[in-house]
């Protein structure tokens, strides 16, 4: 049976913006959009990679590297996505796809992906919010996003500082519900 959708911890991007509130401030790019890699910074960011219908998390990176996420996502996984449409439209069927695409590519065309992205102070940053944020996301589901995968981004010395993290962010959104639940009774 499925794990319901309401049980995953970071499940859409509605809940990393939530658990982010007054730490990171998201923008949203379209693949599809010509302009898109304007948009982007040339500093160093965390990102998430979301289903544009149903907003379910995909993918949480970094952009650590010189150029940023400008570089990561603009001159790079932007591309691979807005080829993978092109590719799709000119009658590339799943065949084709699975020879020659990596699942990155698959997923985000398939799922019609949209990339949600957030600058940081440094590199250091940007990798932390990757940790913070794939700890969030399997805490209490022991899942990780869909195209994530592996256990590589738990084997650093950071680990423990993300898994606090995400303890202290689901004890602040703990909260928020229950001054709602409070504020709606009375």
């Amino acid at each position: 049976m499925p794990i319901p959708l309401h049980v995953l911890a970071l499940h859409a991007i509605k809940d990393v913006v939530t658990v982010t509130t007054g730490e990171l401030e998201w923008s949203c790019s379209d693949p599809l959009d010509p302009d898109a890699r304007a948009q982007l910074p040339w500093g160093p960011g965390v990102y998430v990679w979301s289903s544009r219908l149903t907003h379910q998390v995909l993918y949480i990176g970094k952009a650590s590297g010189k150029n940023g996420l400008r570089s990561r996502l603009g001159a790079q996984e932007l591309r691979w996505v807005r080829e993978g449409h092109e590719a799709v439209e000119a009658g590339a069927d799943e065949a084709y796809m699975a020879d020659h695409w990596e699942s990155f590519n698959r997923v985000m065309v398939a799922r019609d992906a949209v990339v949600w992205w957030a600058p940081t102070a440094d590199a250091a940053a940007a990798r932390q919010w990757e940790r913070n944020l794939l700890q969030r996301a399997i805490r209490g589901t022991t899942t990780v996003p869909i195209v994530n995968g592996g256990a590589w981004w738990n084997r650093s010395a950071f680990w423990a500082a993300a898994s606090s993290w995400a303890q202290a962010a689901a004890g602040r959104a703990a909260a928020r519900r229950r001054a709602d639940d409070l504020a709606q009774a009375g």
